[in-house]
């Protein structure tokens, strides 16, 4: 039997109908299944009889990659499985960014998964591991102790200005955040 080939949209992007054959997604639990994939999927039918079928089907999808994602292999590429599960659940792609609302990069339920632009999914980070003052946007200077505070803000940096104590700086960010409208849990 030959296989059916797949058309990858040019961003790479699998087509729905593909997916529903291959997943079911649960999205109280965000968790994408491998279905018993159909013998058009594969080069040689024997492979979805004895092999993948056999290892994968009824199993759950996805492996987390370096950056904290679930990630699968599908058609040979790595495709990011919160992009798969909206897909899957809501019947396209979505038109942009999505940001996992909670910030844990592996929980998938639909609930926690927003669509958003790459200036608010910026807006949603956990504090960088190389940060020394617990506080996004805030540090100690060298040459004089004081705390200086910035923030991103239309698409540039915006000095907040240099206090005494780091408490100072942190509210000062903090009420900045607000302003600019920041996710509640950035910084976490």
């Amino acid at each position: 039997m030959s296989v059916k080939p797949v058309a990858i949209h040019k961003d790479k992007e699998l087509p729905v109908e593909y997916l529903r054959e291959c997943f079911s997604y649960e999205p109280e639990t965000g968790v994408l299944t491998w279905k018993s994939r159909p013998e058009h999927h594969f080069s040689h039918s024997s492979r979805a009889d004895g092999g993948f079928n056999k290892r994968f089907a009824g199993k759950a999808a996805g492996s987390v990659m370096a950056r904290g994602y679930l990630w699968i292999t599908l058609c040979g590429k790595p495709h990011f499985a919160h992009r798969i599960a909206w897909a899957v659940y809501y019947g396209e792609y979505p038109d942009g960014v999505i940001d996992h609302s909670n910030g844990v990069k592996t929980d998938n339920r639909i609930s926690n998964l927003v669509l958003s632009t790459p200036g608010e999914n910026s807006r949603n980070q956990k504090l960088r591991v190389n940060n020394k003052s617990g506080q996004m946007g805030v540090f100690q200077r060298k040459d004089n102790g004081r705390f200086r505070c910035f923030i991103q803000g239309d698409g540039k940096r915006i000095w907040l200005g240099t206090y005494d104590t780091i408490e100072e700086a942190i509210s000062v960010r903090k009420e900045a955040e607000k302003r600019f409208g920041y996710h509640e849990n950035h910084g976490r």
